[in-house]
């Protein structure tokens, strides 16, 4: 039916768009007032919020440094920069320039005492950390809460290491050899001596009960450097096995659950636990950075030309098909734990899996050049201070 009556339409126009006015005064006096109490409340829904905007996992904390700082953090470090952090079987002990500190994660004091060392190394096992200075001849053992023994070794000290049986051994040279091993028991007695004419130790590994170990040296053959591993029962001067040679520097060498693997500044090479060469991977990039813990080990590589860095990760002792990731930023640190690997960067630290599988990262606001995993904390190294974030991974 046609329409009209032309003012009846005209009151109806108007009805209606005094009710889409009102309509959008009350969307605007709401859209205000969720502005009002989102301000008063920022910080009950900004944490969460960051956390959707950066796609991390609920088990990683994304918090910048102002919401670091919990219990007595950040712990401030005398002398600087070039102070050693570590796992101390749930607490950290903390080496610097002129004191060694155990704290809880809250950052409470439960160890600290002065030492002289001229260039203190810090090596932790267990419940003990084992402390000698580099080119001095001082050692000593400490618990969480005292210090254990102090010893003075036959000649200058290069490298020490410390058993989970809280078993010593340190190596020293002279002019009378290349390299001793001394190896002492939990009370700091001389168990064990072996004495290197020919070839310079360059790493010592426990086997699991501290009855023995495998000593790697670093010789000459045919016209390169290689290295070699012994191994040796502390009842035995005489070595049980020698192992194949490899045309590498050692950085380090652990027993795997099907073998041992070896990291080298050129390859990694895997071995049978009676020393014989199964595998090796050899690096197409200069190598940066390692770390190995349980059944994993891995090793960041850089190509500085071609702004590429690798993680290279390692599951036992097989190295011929390792997972090579490469990585988005340049890697400062790797740290190996719980069946993953954290690589440390300028954005924050990202988590992988051990095959390579990027599964989460944590955004870090401020600067730092290091990092220790102890529970379920992260602690961050900065230049004088150690601060820490949550992570239940």
């Amino acid at each position: 039916m046609p329409v009209t009556d032309i003012s009846e339409l005209r009151k109806k126009r108007q009805a209606k768009q005094t009710k889409n006015m009102l309509i959008k005064v009350f969307v605007i006096l709401l859209l205000c007032g969720a502005v009002l109490v989102g301000a008063f409340t920022k910080d009950m829904w900004l944490p969460y919020f960051k956390g959707i905007m950066t796609s991390i996992p609920e088990n990683i904390s994304s918090e910048g440094t102002a919401d670091l700082s919990e219990g007595k953090f950040p712990l401030k470090v005398e002398g600087g920069s070039g102070f050693q952090l570590m796992d101390m079987d749930g607490s950290l002990a903390l080496l610097d320039e002129s004191k060694f500190h155990v704290y809880s994660v809250d950052g409470k004091v439960m160890n600290e005492r002065q030492h002289t060392y001229a260039n203190p190394i810090l090596c932790v096992s267990g419940s003990k950390a084992l402390i000698y200075d580099e080119g001095g001849r001082e050692f000593s053992l400490e618990s969480k809460y005292k210090n254990i023994y102090t010893k003075t070794a036959d000649d200058v000290i290069y490298i020490a290491e410390l058993s989970k049986s809280d078993y010593a051994a340190v190596v020293t040279k002279s002019d009378k050899y290349l390299a001793m091993l001394k190896i002492y028991d939990p009370n700091g007695e001389p168990i064990f001596t072996y004495f290197s004419y020919d070839s310079r130790i360059i790493d010592v590994t426990f086997n699991e009960n501290s009855s023995g170990c495998v000593i790697t040296v670093l010789t000459a053959e045919g016209g390169q450097l290689i290295s070699k591993m012994k191994r040796f029962d502390f009842n035995d001067t005489e070595p049980m096995w020698e192992s194949d040679s490899v045309p590498t520097l050692a950085l380090d060498v652990k027993f795997t659950d099907d073998g041992i693997i070896m990291i080298g500044d050129t390859m990694t090479a895997g071995f049978t636990k009676d020393g014989v060469l199964t595998s090796k991977y050899v690096y197409s990039d200069p190598i940066t950075d390692y770390d190995t813990s349980g059944n994993i080990s891995a090793v960041i590589t850089e190509n500085t030309d071609l702004r590429r860095t690798k993680l290279i990760s390692f599951i036992g002792a097989d190295c011929a098909s390792p997972f090579v990731t490469v990585l988005d930023e340049e890697a400062k640190k790797v740290y190996t734990g719980n069946s993953q690997v954290y690589i440390l960067n300028d954005s924050g630290i990202d988590i992988f899996s051990s095959d390579g599988i990027l599964g989460g990262e944590i955004l870090l606001e401020d600067d730092y050049d290091d990092f220790c995993k102890c529970g379920k904390y992260i602690f961050l190294l900065g230049y004088d201070s150690v601060n820490r974030i949550s992570y239940s991974g």
